[in-house]
């Protein structure tokens, strides 16, 4: 017997993998024996009646029906009576609860995690994980610091209470906020909170990894009429000034990366003037407000492209390149 007692979440993978495993054996025309079941390569270790426990099962449960009488030599040899039976492409109670459980997930729309739940489902019925293949990845920060508090604010959100925030930030100063929230986003692998800062009567974020301690506060809710779905429309990032107006802002491409920038807009106001494209350039147009993460985003290409107006982020740009020339300088 092992020391180490298996929890039931792993086996609960081991029994999905071995069910949906044992599911596409169960296809093969030919059958095959016991033996041969359990010394298949993707079958994870288990006795002969685990085996039978989980033939009963498919047969109990997901209404699969057995080809009887077939041998090879003295062996039995089992298969479906209907080789393209898929036990987990039915209708059965189980999938049910599943698709009920993703459905609520919704509230997670963005969030890899979730897609990731949604293709998981797919897979489950239509047997993408046949192959046993790695065949999708996220580009998720899933160790950043301040995920514990995910749940108490999500918490706070849903049931609309208040918190007291316990924050530091990245010069190691220490505030306290009371705090309304109202949404959690993720912005390049790390996640926000928004909520009304009751001392300044204005919405602010909170970068999580900053966050130090949440505390419940017994006092009244002041909800808010913003459309969360609409907030982040007219920025690139998390930093939406209420006082600015959107800007049009024009750009130059380089032609031969242009193709680039076609299938991968900047920002998704992203158009192209036509009538001012020459040989050697493609202009774009973004409507945006201009904030940090827009002026990083921008350097983040470097010499590809040119900001041609408005005057006040071209001559921003140029500061920030000067400083960086200045730093190089031998």
């Amino acid at each position: 017997m092992s020391k180490y007692k298996k929890s039931s979440m792993r086996e609960g993978q081991n029994k999905t993998k071995r069910m949906l495993r044992l599911d596409q054996l169960l296809r093969s025309p030919e059958g095959l024996t016991l033996k041969e079941i359990l010394m298949d390569s993707q079958m994870d270790d288990i006795s002969e009646r685990t085996l039978r426990i989980c033939l009963r099962e498919l047969e109990t449960d997901y209404h699969a029906h057995f080809a009887h009488g077939l041998k090879r030599g003295r062996e039995g040899l089992w298969r479906y009576k209907d080789t393209n039976f898929h036990a987990f492409g039915q209708t059965s109670k189980d999938m049910e609860v599943i698709r009920k459980s993703i459905e609520k997930l919704d509230i997670f729309k963005g969030d890899p995690r979730y897609d990731l739940l949604r293709y998981y489902l797919m897979g489950l019925e239509n047997d993408v994980n046949a192959t046993n293949l790695n065949f999708m990845s996220f580009d998720n920060n899933n160790d950043a610091e301040g995920l514990e508090f995910v749940d108490v604010l999500l918490d706070a959100i849903v049931h609309k209470y208040p918190i007291k925030l316990w924050y530091k930030d990245f010069s190691e100063t220490k505030y306290k906020f009371n705090v309304h929230p109202y949404h959690l986003h993720q912005y390049n692998r790390r996640w926000h909170l928004f909520g009304l800062n009751e001392e300044k009567k204005a919405v602010w974020q909170w970068p999580l990894d900053r966050i130090e301690m949440v505390e419940h506060l017994s006092k009244p809710y002041i909800p808010t009429d913003i459309n969360f779905d609409e907030y982040f429309d007219d920025i690139v990032g998390v930093t939406n000034f209420a006082e600015r107006d959107v800007k049009d802002v024009k750009i130059k491409v380089k032609r031969e990366k242009f193709g680039y920038y076609r299938t991968k807009p900047l920002h998704w106001t992203q158009t192209e003037l036509k009538d001012e494209n020459t040989e050697e350039y493609a202009t774009l147009r973004l409507r945006v407000k201009l904030n940090h993460e827009m002026i990083m985003l921008l350097l983040s290409y470097g010499d590809e492209i040119e900001v041609v107006s408005p005057l006040e982020l071209r001559e921003e740009i140029k500061d920030i390149i000067n400083k960086m020339r200045s730093n190089y300088e031998v």
